[in-house]
């Protein structure tokens, strides 16, 4: 077993070919097997090692928080910095010991950044809530613990990125009953939470940001989309249009005119859709440049979305190549696109995370017994598409605010110590996201330990080091797939360019960490 693993993972507990729950950082480059397949070769962790002791990177995630309590991620989650912003845009933390005002913004400066396309009132208003800011004093919770029961999506995510055995920081070498030698991909490194709601409050989320922006991070990592009345709008494609039109029924077509419908604009004179007043459409445009101007120094990793669609989730879609936002999508276990991962223009990277099982005119994506079922398509029809079981395993709430309750059903995961409730299979582009924003906290630590005296690179020149590393298939355990594409919402979609569904390809860790070491 590697030096990494054995020293903080006590392996006494767990077989080594029991880590094969880490198969996603086996694709990602993280982990090498060893010959037999029955260990790991080599880790990034001790090829960052081998140089000296790198300053941890620092990850800013702004989702629905985390549990800084558990044991997976105490001591990797920065509790005093992370803040809650669905009550206040000030920020809130929970009162644990700590007394008198909470200047969150104090020394707060925009100086460096720029924000391009917003007109007069816009930077008006943005100047005044940046004032604002650095003169509020934020909030204390005297009690509970929100983080603790509502926070099951960030601590899934959070796993991924900074998870980290109990054992490496324990006062003692008595693990808690119920924890494994768990790893996200960087363990090594320290994660901000900032805690945002899903109402439609453009505030809530230039706080965030520019309190991420204050803490300067390394890596800000948005695993979510965010209600923005006009950028969130997912408008069904000319093809698809086309599509349902020259389909003979009339449920398509009704379907059609559903999605029209709700992807409209609020209108005044419905007092059933959602209405934004003009004061907030300016607010959302300051949310928008903010993220463009942030992420050209600090690169910001987001999630493409779970809808299956040709187009990208908000704020993933305002990713392109003059700035550093990173739009990731997902792949399954088998190569092939997750069958939920949205994909077009402006798809930066994907990574591992699970699947879903798909049945349109388009594809076939069943497991064996469905297939079966079904009947009449067989499993090597030009519509099938391999079904992956796989997903990610990460870290959760225990009880019934976790994903799984009761505890994990993960089969390569002993079954001893998978009733614990304290890990769920997980995935999504937001797991997806969450692999991506750990590996540029690697990238972050290799850049400080090259000896170039050239400093980080900017969020644009990460963003290009990552997609000039990436790969073109998926190293698995024992063998290795190629990317493959497949038909989901058009025709023949498979023979899109490769970009189409995942952009420069599969992120690989180890080749971008090694490109930023020389």
């Amino acid at each position: 077993m590697n030096t990494a693993i054995s020293k903080c993972a006590g392996a006494e507990q767990v077989e080594e070919s029991s880590y094969y729950y880490l198969w996603h950082l086996v694709s990602l480059g993280v982990l090498t097997p060893d010959k037999a397949q029955t260990g790991f070769a080599d880790t990034l962790w001790d090829t960052l090692a081998a140089r000296a002791e790198a300053t941890p990177s620092t990850v800013v995630l702004i989702d629905v928080g985390c549990s800084f309590a558990h044991p997976n991620l105490k001591d990797r989650v920065d509790a005093a910095r992370s803040l809650d912003f669905t009550g206040t845009p000030y920020g809130a933390r929970l009162a644990t010991g700590s007394s008198g005002e909470q200047k969150n913004f104090a020394g707060l400066s925009v100086d460096g950044l720029h924000l391009d396309g917003l007109d007069a009132d816009e930077r008006a208003m943005f100047d005044e809530v940046v004032q604002h800011l650095t003169d509020s004093t934020g909030e204390l919770r005297p009690f509970g613990d929100t983080e603790a029961r509502f926070a099951s999506h960030g601590t899934a995510v959070s796993g991924l990125i900074v998870g980290g055995p109990e054992h490496c920081y324990a006062k003692d070498d008595n693990p808690s009953v119920g924890v494994i030698p768990y790893f996200g991909v960087d363990p090594f490194s320290t994660l901000i939470s900032l805690r945002t709601g899903f109402d439609n409050d453009p505030l809530q989320f230039i706080a965030a940001l520019l309190y991420a922006w204050h803490q300067k991070p390394d890596v800000i990592v948005m695993p979510r989309g965010l209600p923005d009345p006009d950028a969130s709008v997912v408008t069904p494609k000319d093809d698809f249009k086309a599509e349902l039109q020259s389909w003979a029924n009339r449920e398509a077509a009704d379907l059609l005119h559903r999605i029209e419908v709700l992807t409209a604009k609020a209108s005044p004179h419905d007092p059933t859709a959602p209405q934004v007043s003009e004061t907030g459409r300016h607010l959302w445009h300051v949310v928008q440049a903010l993220f463009i101007a942030i992420s050209k120094h600090v690169p910001i990793v987001c999630a493409a979305g779970n809808e299956g669609e040709s187009q990208l989730l908000f704020p993933a879609n305002l990713a392109n190549r003059e700035n550093g936002i990173i739009a990731v999508g997902a792949v399954s276990g088998q190569g092939y696109r997750s069958g939920y991962s949205n994909y077009g223009d402006g798809l930066t990277l994907v990574a591992p995370s699970d699947d879903m099982e798909v049945f349109n005119r388009h594809q076939l994506r069943e497991t064996p017994k469905r297939v079966d079922k079904i009947g009449y398509l067989k499993p090597d029809s030009a519509m099938a598409v391999s079904y992956s079981r796989k997903g990610l395993l990460s870290t959760d709430i225990p009880g019934s605010f976790g994903y799984d309750g009761a505890g994990s059903e993960d089969p390569d995961m002993p079954v001893e110590l998978a009733k614990s409730g304290f890990y769920t299979q997980f995935g999504g582009t937001s797991g997806a996201s969450a692999l991506v924003g750990g590996v540029v906290a690697l990238v972050r630590r290799a850049e400080r330990l090259s000896g170039s005296g050239k400093g980080p690179r900017d969020g644009c020149d990460l963003k290009t080091l990552l997609m000039t590393t990436a790969r073109r298939d998926m190293p698995m355990m024992g063998t290795t797939l190629p990317l493959k594409s497949d038909c989901m919402n058009v025709a023949n979609e498979d023979a899109d360019a490769f970009e189409t569904f995942f952009g420069a390809g599969l992120i690989d860790a180890k080749a971008a960490v090694t490109a930023a070491l020389n």
